[in-house]
């Protein structure tokens, strides 16, 4: 009974001291784990902190962002500035002069090339100055204060949306573009120029290329800028500011007769600049009707394509380079020169749609001129005719492309180096110097 009782005391102790021992094993691993998570807690809140931080940092930098973009808004607002594009150009002169020191004794055409700063066109402006008789300087004067109201406009149109919305910016587009009529009455159809020359590819109602060449070419203004400035054409349509830009360009011609010379392009024709179902808000004569009204507008659109009627068709400079807005036109049969040709072409000719006064030769010939196109290498192949060296363009309609044999034949009669065609593309130089 002893020996029984002594055994179950043994058990129950032993029981007892395994109870113990696993809860204080469950005590250590319960202190282990409450110490791993207070460590996991600290780096789990280390880290929102660290978050924290890098939100306020970068709340601050968009804050001080925000507040200089609106800062930098409020100050183009108030002082009517527009971000302007740098290009430095230099322009150089090229005196062309004849020199009778050749062996045949036929008279040599030579040039000499040097640069020309700023200097030099202020001592032109004061040397052709001296020249301008009172007449003149009373003309000029007259002329400026009528598009004075344009000049200004143009240097901010934000601070002058009014006057472009206004009847008086319609009158004064009618007045300026009837003189600049008789201006280009006296023109001959081939512009000749002499270097430096600036030429200009389509503008397209671009006010932006406009601000741009005003601020980094003729800077100091035209009258100040050594040399001439030929566009080839293509001024209105495609852009949202047809108006401002012929207007702008109207005025200078007006300003300068013999410094600026408007060349016409395909877009100078009424059946281009009219067709309102194919350009919509972008053609010029939607935008002529929906400033001023269908009466207003359409009298604006007849009488600006009527300055276009005049518009000369070619340029040649220095009796090197040949320019025009779309190509050399086809020959015909009885004639001996292609210049004499362009030339011979009426002094107001409508092209698309001609003038009852207009033959099928000078439509042909004026159509050439502002339509067709250098042909592609594809084209050289495939579309041109052998014998002639034009094929039909790509654009359909009866306009054509001329290839490398027409462009030599041409460069061979008229002594011609360099030719600027099409000028949508860019200034596109074609030198051809594998002609014979």
């Amino acid at each position: 009974m002893y020996t029984s009782t002594t055994t179950n005391r043994s058990s129950d102790l032993s029981t007892t001291i395994l109870h113990r021992s696993n809860k204080a094993n469950n005590t250590a691993s319960t202190t282990l784990t409450e110490s791993s998570s207070i460590d996991k807690l600290r780096e789990k809140d280390a880290q929102i902190i660290a978050l924290q931080n890098e939100i306020k940092h970068l709340t601050s930098k968009l804050s001080t962002a925000t507040a200089a973009v609106t800062s930098s808004k409020h100050q183009q607002q108030h002082t009517h500035t527009i971000q302007k594009r740098n290009h430095k150009m230099t322009p150089f002169g090229n005196v062309v002069f004849d020199n009778h020191t050749n062996a045949s004794g036929k008279p040599l055409l030579l040039h000499e090339r040097s640069r020309m700063g700023r200097n030099a066109s202020l001592a032109t402006a004061q040397a052709l100055h001296s020249l301008t008789s009172h007449q003149d300087e009373a003309l000029f004067t007259s002329h400026h204060v009528l598009v004075s109201r344009i000049l200004e406009m143009f240097k901010d149109p934000q601070s002058h949306l009014q006057y472009l919305n206004s009847t008086d910016f319609a009158k004064d587009i009618l007045k300026i573009s009837n003189k600049v009529q008789s201006i280009l009455e006296k023109e001959p159809r081939v512009t000749f120029l002499q270097s430096p020359v600036y030429v200009f590819g389509d503008i397209h109602g671009n006010l932006e290329d406009l601000h741009f060449f005003s601020d980094n070419i003729w800077r100091l203004g035209i009258s100040l800028t050594a040399g001439n400035f030929l566009f080839l054409g293509d001024y209105v349509d495609r852009g949202m500011n047809c108006l401002e830009c012929i207007a702008y360009l109207l005025a200078l011609k007006l300003l300068h007769p013999h410094k600026i010379f408007l060349l016409r392009g395909n877009h100078e024709t009424r059946d281009v600049n009219g067709w309102e179902e194919h350009y919509g808000r972008r053609s010029f004569i939607f935008q002529c009707r929906d400033r001023f009204g269908d009466d207003v507008g359409y009298k604006i659109w007849e009488t600006v394509n009527q300055v276009f009627d005049r518009l000369p068709l070619a340029a040649v400079i220095d009796q090197d380079v040949f320019c025009v807005h779309g190509g050399i036109p086809r020959p015909n049969p009885n004639s001996t020169s292609r210049i004499l040709d362009i030339l011979s072409v009426p002094k107001i000719a409508g092209i698309n749609p001609p003038y009852e006064h207009e033959d099928d030769f000078h439509a042909q010939i004026s159509s050439d001129c502002i339509w067709s196109d250098p042909a592609s290498e594809q084209q050289e192949k495939t579309t041109l005719d052998p014998k002639t060296g034009f094929g039909e363009s790509l654009r359909g309609g009866g306009a054509i492309c001329f290839g490398h044999k027409v462009y030599c034949k041409f460069e061979n009669v008229y002594f011609l180096l360099y030719g600027v065609f099409r000028s949508w593309f860019i200034l596109f130089c074609i030198i051809m110097s594998g002609c014979q």
